[in-house]
């Protein structure tokens, strides 16, 4: 498997995600025939280790591949990109971990990752439970893996990989404006559950490039600054929403009649003008990106880490995110009151990629911030 066979395995099916998107949106999940098809055409093993069967490929193969999904379905595409990077990250946890979560190599994993919740240790067992919020994808994952501390003088992050069986899935915690079709519901773990070592991921690990899978793997895949690529594979989704909202405005343009023009849209110039300065714009951000992507792939593979070239990555990934949703509001504000309307497409692609660009670590702010202490840092 490589990109081209992933990519060509997404055009076929996608135009089928396509036409249930509108039902992943009003269900709260896509359809269990989309991760069937995506494993079936091995879309999320691009980042897996090759020992698994996987491509074990690049940061930025994984976000071409993710960003093609998103042309057809921003939630497919959404839970395509977390259950691939969830997948890279469990392939720095211990062998025997992996050899027991990808028993069947095409096993998805879904996640919540973000430590809010303490854990405890006992021996070399993690004890886990709590809530975990935003678990995308979850419904269709035999694996989910739930991130938490461990006590200590300096509280440790871990993320602990548990079977589905071991987890409730809260199905009335989503209840949102954007992005509904991911699924991204809490997990439970209302009982205990006793994680072995063989499991768990210490992040400070990951961090420090000396956690068990990236000493086995070597560099540079797994080796990829661990928070600047979490941050990065979230926006693939984002250029390919932002493509279809351009393909769906054109679509639209010979139907959508304007009163005060008298006429349809396609003899509007203003609507010329939006359109050629939204495709400019999702054009620049896409370049932007999979150079940034490039940027960070080099970075698995060097001794040390530049800081600033590490922060110009989130920097451009918080840009990049913006300038799409920038270019998709343009056409959506210019689409008229029937845009509104809960079976016009726009509508949900619209508040979808608003959503994506809400995320904490993909906001302008967020990213701003990073580079700039960054950069002020170094002088």
């Amino acid at each position: 498997m490589n990109l081209e066979t992933v990519v060509d395995g997404l055009h076929s099916v996608g135009p089928s995600w396509e036409k249930k998107s509108a039902l992943a949106d009003e269900a709260g999940s896509i359809d269990p025939e989309n991760a069937a098809d995506i494993r079936a055409i091995n879309a999320a093993r691009l980042l897996q280790p090759s020992a698994f069967g996987g491509a074990q490929a690049s940061i930025e193969d994984h976000m071409r591949a993710v960003a093609v999904a998103g042309e057809y379905c921003m939630a497919t595409s959404w839970c395509l990109a977390v259950w691939s990077a969830h997948g890279w990250m469990l392939a720095q946890m211990p062998t025997e971990g992996q050899h027991e979560i990808w028993s069947d190599p095409t096993n998805l994993v879904s996640a919540s990752i973000v430590p809010k919740t303490q854990f405890r240790q006992e021996g070399s067992d993690v004890i886990v439970s709590g809530r975990f919020g935003f678990g995308s994808g979850c419904d269709h994952a035999p694996w989910l893996s739930v991130g938490g501390f461990l006590p200590g003088d300096q509280p440790a992050p871990v993320i602990c990989a548990v079977p589905a069986e071991d987890v409730i899935i809260d199905h009335n915690s989503w209840n949102v404006v954007g992005l509904r079709g991911t699924g991204s519901k809490d997990l439970v773990i209302a009982d205990e559950v006793a994680v072995p070592a063989h499991r768990v991921l210490h992040v400070s690990e990951t961090m420090a490039r000396k956690a068990p899978g990236q000493l086995h793997y070597g560099a540079p895949l797994y080796t990829c600054p661990w928070r600047t690529t979490a941050i990065l594979v979230l926006a693939a989704p984002v250029i390919g929403a932002a493509k279809a909202a351009v393909r769906r405005f054109q679509e639209r343009i010979d139907d959508h009649f304007l009163v005060a023009l008298a006429s349809v849209q396609r003899n509007d110039p203003a609507a010329g003008y939006r359109l050629a300065e939204s495709t400019a714009e999702i054009r620049a951000a896409e370049l932007l990106l999979y150079d940034a992507a490039a940027r960070l792939d080099h970075l698995g593979g060097v001794e040390e880490v530049d800081p600033v070239i590490n922060a110009s990555i989130i920097r451009d990934c918080g840009w990049g995110v913006r300038a799409l949703a920038n270019a998709v509001d343009r056409l959506y504000e210019a689409s008229g009151a029937n845009a509104m309307r809960a079976d016009e497409p726009i509508q949900r692609l619209w508040r979808d990629v608003n959503a994506a660009r809400s995320h904490a670590i993909l906001t302008w702010d967020h990213a701003a911030n990073t580079y700039s202490r960054a950069l002020l840092d170094s002088i």
